[in-house]
């Protein structure tokens, strides 16, 4: 049986948070979610990790950052976006509409404070995708979807 993968959009300033979620939400469910900050070949993180850069330098070549995200939207079956009202996270968004736009696969929010917000709503409701107020809910639905 082939695994659902799907592309994980998330603001860089939630990364490791996001990334122990990602790690348990496999291990848990068994499906595969591509992480654009640490399963691609992206040097930069190394460097905005050890505060050598920031995400808005000049040095990041913004050409090869999109085209390896726009990539990693079309490799998989959807995508998981992380939305946290008052966290930068302009890529996410992008990376939910670029879903959208050009592979009409499901997108799937989760977010505590921003299921209503009219562009989340739209982008749920024309993907056909769901939104879910927490990772546990998330990984509960996971458990209990039915495989694509």
């Amino acid at each position: 049986m082939v695994k659902r993968k799907y592309y994980l959009a998330h603001p860089l300033d939630l990364r490791e948070e996001t990334r122990e979620e990602e790690l348990r939400t496999e291990e848990e469910t068994g499906i595969e979610l591509l992480n654009p900050f640490y399963d691609t070949k992206r040097r930069d993180i190394v460097d905005i990790d050890k505060g050598k850069i920031d995400r808005d330098s000049i040095k990041l070549n913004s050409d090869d950052v999109v085209e390896s995200d726009l990539r990693g939207v079309h490799a998989t079956k959807g995508t998981v976006g992380i939305i946290r009202r008052g966290t930068y996270s302009i890529g996410t968004i992008c990376e939910c509409w670029e879903t959208l736009r050009s592979t009409r696969h499901p997108i799937f929010i989760i977010s505590s404070d921003s299921l209503g917000h009219v562009w989340v709503r739209y982008l749920i409701k024309h993907s056909g995708g769901m939104g879910f107020d927490s990772w546990d809910s998330f990984r509960a639905w996971l458990k209990t979807s039915e495989e694509e």
